[in-house]
Parts: structure tokens; C-alpha cells; sequence
């Protein structure tokens, strides 16, 4: 078991990661606040993991789970507000919190309800998937989506708790699991010792094994863990980093309408911030080429469908690093790297149908499937 904990704002957050991590979680959850506290998942979710996790903090937590769609449906206006009624009508008070079990649309609205409900109560983050895990659990960030983009309303508010049981992410199809990796694959790219322990750690991660998926988690939340101390609301940049590959991803993932999901969007980002990296930031072509088989060895993306593709460029503008003067991207000038620059919206569309046409004719992107 892998235990830490670091303070961002004046907020203390710990962080448990292994098999058997809910084991305790009733003493843990008195300890941050010894109210009620209700559980937010999916029912997919909570059939799966759910008595796991209720064998592990039984007294604390409301029997009866409130339960949001699976996927983007969740983070919604109408399912906040649902969620909001629910947890006020059934006692919710700030002597309580919030326990979300599920991937990071789960995570994602049920923080903003946690942050929103009776002015902010606690929120506790049990990620079942590897996208959540490694990344969308920890640093506080809440939201729910508007037409014009992804995670366009929310708040910040950190987690007291994450509390990752690996054995959860043994259930994840393989495209879920992949998915998650694209999270990995970045992380690794922000920070030079991660970048040199996935020589490693590649190929047992190809293969899920669960040594090599716990200190793959492990690496990611103490990566981001470490920027979110530094930068807890984003506005010194140093937290930007941590969304390399998202201006790209987010845009293509939403004129997919979601078919591409979400590390599967971000995958494609990676590769055309890393050929971008080349010509705005110095990356060596040959590091941009060795960067850029991580991504597709580990992650696999499929091809985004036509429509996605025209729709991308009118969706940049909408990412959050955009400014009065225009966008910003994260680029690496090499592993450990990053550097925020600015940039045009015909460079990260260039870099992008550049990205997609060479790696498709050398045979690297995945045959079969438009999303």
C-alpha cells in the first residue's frame, strides 16, 4: 500500500493507493468529519465495487447510494441540480461530506456538488477507473460541460481523501484501460524520473500488471500532487502543465461527441503537442519520435471520424488556457520539460493533420475504427 499526503491552499490531502485500500475507510471518513456521509456512482459502478467499498466505511455512509448516468450524461445542469435536491432532502449537513465512486465524470459532478451543496461540505474521491485514478481524482477540479465545451462550469475543491483500490481497475475493458494510459503516458512526459522509469514499466503496463498499474498510479497522483501544491487554482502556470495534450484532446473529444474518449482525444493531443514541441519549443525530432511511440504503443488511439476532425478547429477557442489574446498550449522542450507558448489555432490544426498523416502511413494508428 502506498500512502502520502501534501497541502495546496491550506487544504491537507491524502492519498492511499494498493489493493485493499478501503479497508478503514469508515475511520478515515469520522476522522475528516463525523457526520453522514453519501455515496455518488453510477449503478454500473456500484454493482461492481460498491459493497467493496461500503464493506470498508459502513457506519459513515448513507445506505441508499445516489446514482448518476454513466459517461458525459452525468455532468449535466439537470443531474447536478437533482443531485443537489437529493442530498439536502436527505440530511445532508456540513458535519458530512460527499464519497464519489467512479470514474472521472463521477468525480467530476459529484465534486461540484460537494463544492455547491450548503456552501461546500467534504468531498472524498474513490476513482474506479484509470483515467480518474491517475489523474481527475486529485487536484480538485469540478465541473459540468456546456455546449461549448467540456468542463466549462465548475469550482475547485479539493478531495480530503483519494483512495485508489487497484483491484478495481482489473475490471476495466481494454479501450478503458487504454484510455487511462494516455493519462500515464503524459504524466510521464511532465516529469524526467517518471520519463526514465517507463523504460521499464512500458511493457508490463501493456500487459496490466498490477505491480506495474499501482506504481504507474503511484507516479502520476505524486506528479500532480507536487503541481497542485505548487499552483492549487492555476493562475501562476505551473499547473498547466499538467494539461499537456488537452487543448488538442478536449476539442476533438467533443466534436466526436464523445464517441473518442476522453484519454483516446487526449492521446491524439500528446502526438500533435509533441510535433508542435519540435518547431516552438526545440524537442529534438528523434525525442518527439521516441515520445510519440509511447503514446501509441500504450494507448492505441483510433482514427476520429471525419466530422470530429472539421469540427476540432472551432472548438480550440473554447479551451481554458485561452486568453484575451489568444491560445496557449503546453509544449515540451524534452522530458521534464513543459513550457507554456503561445500559439495559433492553424499551428495545433497543422500539428494535428500532420501527426495524423504520418503515424497513419507508417502503420501506428489503429486499423478498423473511426470514433
Amino acid at each position: 500500500m502506498h500512502r502520502f499526503s501534501f497541502v495546496a491552499a491550506g487544504a491537507k490531502t491524502e492519498v492511499i493507493v494498493g489493493e485493499g485500500a478501503y479497508a478503514g475507510l469508515d475511520r478515515r471518513l469520522r476522522a475528516i468529519a463525523p457526520g453522514r456521509w453519501f455515496l455518488i456512482s453510477s449503478k454500473k459502478v456500484f454493482l461492481l465495487h460498491g459493497p467493496k467499498l461500503f464493506a470498508g466505511g459502513a457506519e459513515s455512509l448513507d445506505s441508499e447510494p445516489l446514482f448518476v448516468p454513466d459517461g458525459e450524461k452525468a455532468k449535466t445542469w439537470p443531474v447536478l441540480g437533482r443531485l443537489l435536491e437529493e442530498l439536502v432532502r436527505r440530511g445532508l449537513r456540513r458535519d458530512g461530506g460527499v464519497v464519489a465512486l467512479g470514474g472521472g465524470t463521477v468525480g467530476d459532478v459529484a465534486g461540484l456538488a460537494a463544492a455547491l451543496a450548503l456552501r461546500g461540505v467534504h468531498v472524498v474521491q474513490a476513482p474506479t477507473t484509470l483515467l480518474a485514478a491517475c489523474d481527475s481524482a486529485l487536484g480538485g477540479k469540478t465541473a459540468v460541460d456546456l455546449p461549448s465545451g467540456k468542463n466549462l462550469a465548475g469550482a475547485f475543491h479539493a478531495p480530503r481523501l483519494v483512495v485508489v483500490d487497484t483491484s478495481t481497475l482489473e475490471t476495466l475493458a481494454l479501450r478503458a484501460f487504454r484510455s487511462g494510459l494516455a493519462e500515464v503516458v503524459k504524466t510521464s512526459f511532465l516529469d524526467a524520473g517518471f520519463h526514465r522509469a517507463m523504460a521499464r514499466l512500458e511493457m508490463p503496463l501493456a500487459a496490466r500488471q498490477a505491480a506495474a498499474v499501482a506504481e504507474a498510479v503511484r507516479r502520476s497522483l505524486a506528479v500532480k500532487a507536487r503541481a497542485v501544491a505548487r499552483d492549487p487554482f492555476e493562475r501562476t502556470g505551473e499547473r498547466a502543465a499538467l494539461n499537456l495534450g488537452h487543448t488538442v484532446g478536449h476539442a476533438l473529444e467533443t466534436a466526436s461527441g464523445h464517441r473518442l474518449q476522453h484519454g483516446e482525444a487526449v492521446a491524439w493531443g500528446l502526438l500533435a503537442a509533441l510535433r508542435l514541441s519540435v518547431a516552438r519549443a526545440g524537442l529534438a525530432p528523434v525525442a518527439a519520435d521516441a515520445l510519440a511511440r509511447r503514446v501509441l504503443r500504450l494507448v492505441s488511439p483510433p482514427v476520429p471520424s471525419p466530422a470530429a476532425m472539421r469540427g476540432m478547429p472551432d472548438l480550440l477557442a473554447g479551451d481554458k488556457k485561452a486568453d484575451r489574446a489568444g491560445l496557449n498550449a503546453v509544449l515540451l522542450a524534452g522530458p521534464g520539460q513543459p513550457m507554456l507558448v503561445r500559439v495559433e489555432r492553424a499551428e495545433l490544426v497543422g500539428a494535428f493533420e500532420e501527426t495524423l498523416g504520418r503515424y497513419n502511413r507508417v502503420g501506428w494508428v489503429s486499423p478498423g475504427f473511426r470514433a
